[in-house]
């Protein structure tokens, strides 16, 4: 990038006033060693309305906006030297994924119920109800955040799968790529929060039915070189196995033996969990950063660190999560307009996101139980 002369600058200054003059007016601005151009001023309407007319004024200047509150309450524009590439979506790429990730989790839940692939390769058919119910769960979360997305016109890809046959569940989830930045706290929070919901809508009605035809009886028979898995109870989970089976479980020597529908239904629900951390850009992430803006750094921090303290006295699985939320990255990136603020509604499915989350929490959520 060829480092603009003062008179550039001036010309871009004159050009920005000209731009601008009916959605933004400012008296006072201030160049940085890396080109990139602040402005403080006043907008001429609010932040939500003017954007978007602002973004395809400067756009042509060869700069991308972000508004943001200064000191003093002045209406900030942050105008960064470049303007980010919009490329068509790639289809093939998203599609290739979720058929592997189908039939990774196929194979999964085929090994998990018996299935001697080696000698019926067929048998992979096998583990279909365990697919079916985790793939629409997953499908339903994922298509809940690119639904919203594209409702509010954010820069979101389409779900890309994450196949992992080496894993319980066949998969790790998937993720949706965002572009360019969020455009402000309401979309953050809608996008967010959508994912969560849509998977539940589904998530439950399986668990119960799958609860419905899973019998109750001992576990099982486990010597000093086997085992099995002992799934962690939440208090929806709980609940949901009182109401099918009159009784709180495990208890009294008994507990749920889960068949394939109730185990993808449960997985489904640990994976919603998860994605409801307030940390960086999990689901949690963004509904935190929506509602507490630059100060939801702080109850990431929080959260990896209580992730942690159980991950080392509770469960390892806890300790697994926190390394990768640090990872990905616990804080949240800034959006293109910090200056509009969420309305009642948003604190209210924020309050409802919480709420999802305090029913899905489990302190142990996998422990492998042996005869050792």
């Amino acid at each position: 990038m060829t480092t603009p002369t003062e008179t550039d600058r001036l010309m871009l200054i004159g050009q920005f006033r000209n731009a601008l003059a009916d959605l933004y007016t400012f008296e006072r601005y201030a160049w940085d060693p890396q080109g990139r151009l602040t402005l403080t001023g006043k907008l001429a309407g609010p932040a939500e309305e003017q954007y978007r007319a602002i973004r395809s004024r400067v756009e042509p200047l060869g700069f991308t906006p972000f508004l943001r509150r200064a000191a003093g309450g002045a209406d900030e524009l942050f105008a960064l030297p470049i303007v980010l590439e919009r490329t068509p979506q790639r289809i093939w790429l998203p599609l290739l994924l979720f058929v592997l990730t189908t039939l990774s989790v196929l194979f999964v839940g085929a090994l998990n119920n018996g299935a001697d692939l080696a000698r019926a390769p067929l048998s992979i058919f096998d583990g279909l109800p365990f697919a079916a119910t985790l793939m629409s769960i997953l499908i339903t979360h994922e298509f809940g955040h690119y639904i919203v997305g594209r409702w509010r016109r954010a820069p979101v890809s389409l779900p890309y799968f994450i196949p992992m046959p080496i894993t319980m569940t066949g998969t790790m989830g998937a993720v949706i790529v965002q572009r360019e930045p969020l455009e402000d706290r309401r979309t953050t929070l809608e996008v967010g929060i959508a994912g969560p919901l849509a998977g539940l809508l589904v998530a439950i009605p399986l668990l119960i039915y799958g609860i419905v035809l899973s019998p109750v009886g001992p576990p099982p028979v486990v010597g000093s070189e086997t085992g099995y898995i002992q799934e962690g109870n939440s208090i929806l989970y709980a609940s949901i196995k009182y109401l099918v089976h009159g009784a709180w479980l495990p208890g009294g020597g008994v507990d749920v033996q889960l068949g394939q529908v109730a185990w993808g239904a449960w997985i489904g629900l640990l994976v919603t969990m998860l994605n409801l951390l307030p940390i960086g850009q999990l689901d949690g992430g963004h509904v935190a950063y929506a509602l507490l803006g630059a100060r939801a750094r702080y109850l990431s921090y929080a959260v990896v660190a209580i992730c942690t303290v159980l991950g080392v006295f509770v469960s390892n699985t806890w300790l697994i999560w926190g390394v990768l939320a640090l990872l990905l990255g616990a804080k949240h990136p800034p959006l293109l307009n910090e200056i509009t603020t969420p309305r009642p509604i948003h604190t209210l499915l924020g309050a409802v996101g919480l709420v999802a989350f305090i029913l899905l929490f489990m302190p142990d959520p996998l422990r492998i139980v042996t005869g050792a």
